[in-house]
């Protein structure tokens, strides 16, 4: 059943797209609630012909969420959390990364206070299969974890 929840898709990387097509071929959320910004053409190409909502960067893509999905390595993960780190307050801000480093306090320390973070340590098997193990923030509401997890295991 898909979600109704609005979602923010940022970053870059391998993972993004693939996140970005997992989630929407899946139908996870309605299409038109996916905001993903002008500027990622990475992203934007990834969406074509879904109808998702491009918006004229990411600070207006996490204005209209409620949940944003941050997809980067560790070595762009501040990059990325910075263009947005001051508008993030009372949303639920999911870091999707291949390393476990990048963790709720990692996430914590660059963004606003009042972001409910949850963040997503992405593994591959033997075979080269994907997996995800979470870390929940303590203030994350209790009924955001699963459309969280969800969005991201869509790639999974």
């Amino acid at each position: 059943m898909p979600q109704n929840v609005m979602v923010a898709v940022l970053g870059e990387g391998e993972y993004l797209p693939r996140l970005i097509r997992a989630i929407l071929e899946q139908e996870v959320i309605p299409a038109r609630n996916m905001f993903l910004s002008s500027k990622n053409k990475a992203a934007c190409a990834a969406a074509e012909g879904y109808g998702v909502t491009i918006c004229e960067d990411e600070a207006a893509a996490v204005l209209k969420a409620e949940i944003v999905l941050v997809c980067a390595s560790r070595r762009e993960m501040g990059t990325e959390l910075a263009n947005i780190s001051q508008i993030t307050i009372k949303r639920v801000l999911v870091s999707v990364c291949d390393d476990a480093r990048v963790n709720v306090d990692y996430v914590r320390e660059r963004v606003v206070y009042g972001t409910e973070v949850i963040a997503a340590a992405l593994e591959k098997d033997g075979d080269g299969k994907l997996s995800a193990s979470y870390e929940i923030g303590p203030n994350v509401r209790l009924f955001l974890h699963q459309p969280c997890r969800d969005l991201v295991n869509a790639m999974c």
